[in-house]
């Protein structure tokens, strides 16, 4: 199982960087984009919504966002080390902070802490997948293409990564093609929110789902075309909570 906070950092050896050019590269891409991030800190899995804001290569420091909530802010004030991960241009990039304290930029409160030794650049095939609960089901509600009928079609999430998902669309009546693309799919996730993303469909089989009789139902396998930073943030959060969540009932 992938760590909660939220990568193991032995498992991605291939995809760390190490080289301060490389980076500083990384991270002057997050600041041009103005990449939203998300601040894992703590046990409990606490977060807080954060964005790099700048960098000084000289001093090794640099610049994020405070937070919106202050107990959260305080909180987190007290941890020795932070997870970063944000997706900008759709690539997850996770990094450590460390030396952790409170400053000024340009007025208002921020976070200062060292710029990390390492980070993990990760493409959207790389990413790590984890099944969704059948207990409490992630729905998603894709707009067919035109002339389809009906319009659109409710389907239930099998696995969910930043990259894709599975889902089992228990009608078999959709006529989903390979290949195709889906627009405004709205995916609801529990207790997170609502994220909207274009979907690749890669490939339609029949679904085991564990009954003789269900010959209909098939298992729909997607990649995300196009998924916005902060869609991808909802979807890392909630899948943080998830492995959070198989973590303390093993």
């Amino acid at each position: 199982m992938a760590d909660s906070k939220p990568d193991l950092p032995d498992n991605n050896k291939k995809y760390r960087i190490s080289s301060k050019s490389g980076i500083l590269s990384v991270l002057r891409v997050m600041i041009r984009n103005n990449s939203q991030a998300t601040c894992y800190f703590g046990d409990a899995g606490s977060f807080f919504p954060t964005a790099l804001l700048n960098l000084d290569s000289q001093r090794g420091e640099m610049v994020l966002d405070y937070g919106p909530n202050e107990e959260i802010n305080q909180q987190a004030l007290q941890v020795e080390k932070w997870n970063v991960v944000a997706f900008p241009n759709q690539v997850k990039v996770q990094f450590s902070c460390q030396q952790i304290g409170k400053t000024e930029f340009e007025g208002r409160n921020a976070f200062l802490a060292q710029i990390p030794t390492s980070l993990l650049r990760m493409q959207k095939r790389e990413y790590y997948r984890v099944a969704t609960p059948t207990t409490a089901p992630v729905k998603c509600v894709i707009p067919l293409l035109l002339g389809k009928s009906p319009s659109t079609v409710e389907v239930l999430l099998q696995d969910l990564s930043c990259g894709g998902m599975a889902v089992i669309d228990s009608n078999g009546r959709s006529n989903f093609e390979e290949g195709s693309v889906y627009e405004n799919c709205c995916i609801v996730l529990p207790d997170i929110g609502t994220v909207n993303v274009s979907m690749r469909i890669i490939r339609v089989e029949p679904a085991d789902t564990g009954f003789v009789h269900d010959l209909q139902s098939q298992r729909v396998s997607c990649e995300f075309a196009d998924a916005g930073e902060n869609a991808l943030s909802l979807i890392q959060r909630y899948i943080t909570r998830l492995e959070l969540e198989q973590k303390r009932a093993s």
